[in-house]
């Protein structure tokens, strides 16, 4: 009988990792003195507008804020922070924070969080950012205390 549970838990494991396939892009910054948004927008990525999804590394520990700067909007429109897998997310039931209805024209910026890993982390320690017609840049900012 222990063989047989061993045997369907290496299993489940196996199977857990092989669907794992996210790429990192881990351009995380840390925000340490005041003042120190400078080192900022070295860290911005493109904004993928078409539904795909942007992820990034979740540093163990801290709440991130995502900056979002909209260059361009079109018709119906989001910004979709995905909320995570239980476990670790303990509180994704929430689900998902969606921000709809951007401004004609863009030019917007938004300070976006903090989002806790307790709700937003999947369980390969990832943050989902995914947009619908926007264009623009994101950068994901460590809050550090």
């Amino acid at each position: 009988m222990k063989k047989i549970f061993a045997f369907l838990l290496m299993l489940m494991l196996l199977t857990g990792a092989a669907s794992a396939t996210y790429t990192a892009i881990s351009k995380v910054v840390s925000l340490d003195n005041e003042n120190d948004y400078a080192s900022a927008p070295a860290s911005w990525d493109t904004l993928l507008g078409n539904g795909s999804v942007n992820y990034y590394a979740w540093p163990g520990g801290y709440d991130l804020i995502l900056m979002v700067n909209v260059t361009g909007v079109k018709a119906t429109n989001y910004l979709n922070v995905m909320a995570g897998d239980n476990p670790p997310a303990f509180r994704s039931d929430i689900g998902n924070l969606t921000i709809s209805n951007w401004t004609d024209g863009g030019n917007e910026v938004r300070f976006i969080g903090p989002l806790e890993s307790a709700r937003f982390m999947n369980s390969t320690g990832y943050l989902q950012v995914s947009s619908k017609n926007l264009t623009g840049k994101l950068a994901v900012l460590k809050v550090v205390s």
